[in-house]
């Protein structure tokens, strides 16, 4: 799992505002960093019961020593020095004064976040920053994606839990339409859904393109279609068992269809576009270029057709 860019866009679609929710890791997938943490370890072990995390470098050091970054909006401020030194070429002490115009910096991202060790319901040692809540303002979401990325670091993936410290449930309702969850609802109410969205044009205007991809995945006998999450949130995920294939597809034009191996694809497993290429279920990405390269392309992993 890679680095975190926007963690927005991965609670969006999990939380709604107001809800109190934890960002955490097992202890299954350790990195080579998480195994030589020795605070980690001690966490692990029972020796301490929390610890302010810190690293030499990235989201760790930061942590605890936190970033300069230019203020917003953006401006110089002007510092004025005396200069002195000996020359030797001119065989004198040599003085003047110089305006420096350098930009005006604030420290930002030390929020010295603590790990803390919890068992889930369901037994499992999960290492947790503090509880956080979903509101839309823009420290809570600096201090979110630093979270999600020390896990990532340490843990080798993040994943965000309720209250309870259940894995995170998507809610029923976004953008003012019906979510699509795995498992839950006929595969007819589903196409009539994602039927009715292309009639809103809630995937752009070219109404003709995204139709016809849509028409072609709907020909083929998906298993199963969902919403994406993470970094695909904007995403359908259909499900072809008897091919053995996942495919995330946007809809929109000027995106791309992303192809995976469903047998090695996990759907809890938090995605995004930078990392897809990386998993070991990655099998495909076919850019929206034109419909009829599109169809050729899905075709190569896609051989069973509706009855």
């Amino acid at each position: 799992m890679g680095r975190i860019i926007n963690a927005e866009s991965h609670l969006r679609d999990l939380l709604s505002d107001g809800q109190d929710y934890y960002i955490g890791f097992g202890i299954d997938q350790i990195t080579e960093i998480g195994k030589d943490h020795l605070d980690l370890n001690d966490l692990i072990n029972g020796k301490t019961g929390s610890f302010t995390v810190s690293g030499k470098k990235g989201p760790l050091k930061e942590n605890v020593k936190g970033k300069f970054v230019r203020k917003q909006p953006e401006r110089k401020e002007t510092i004025e020095k005396h200069i002195e030194y000996y020359s030797n070429y001119h065989g004198k002490i040599i003085e003047y004064d110089r305006e420096f115009h350098i930009w005006e910096k604030e420290m930002t991202h030390r929020f010295e976040l603590k790990l803390y060790r919890h068992m889930s319901p369901q037994q499992e040692m999960i290492i947790h920053f503090p509880l956080f809540n979903m509101v839309d303002d823009e420290t809570h979401f600096l201090r979110a994606k630093a979270a999600m990325n020390i896990c990532v670091i340490l843990g080798g993936y993040y994943m965000i839990y309720d209250s309870k410290f259940e894995p995170a449930l998507r809610i029923t309702q976004h953008l003012g339409r019906k979510v699509l969850q795995s498992g839950i609802g006929t595969m007819a109410e589903k196409i009539d859904e994602i039927k009715e969205r292309l009639i809103r044009g809630d995937y752009g205007s070219d109404n003709g393109g995204n139709s016809y991809r849509f028409a072609v995945l709907e020909d083929y006998n998906a298993s199963d279609i969902a919403d994406g999450i993470g970094g695909f949130n904007e995403y359908l995920r259909f499900e072809f068992e008897q091919d053995d294939i996942v495919i995330l597809e946007n809809l929109r034009s000027g995106n791309a269809t992303y192809v995976f191996r469903l047998s090695l694809f996990d759907k809890d497993f938090v995605l995004d576009k930078q990392t897809a290429r990386n998993h070991k279920s990655f099998l495909d990405r076919v850019v929206h270029h034109n419909v009829a390269e599109w169809e050729r392309m899905i075709g190569r992993y896609l051989k069973r057709k509706a009855a």
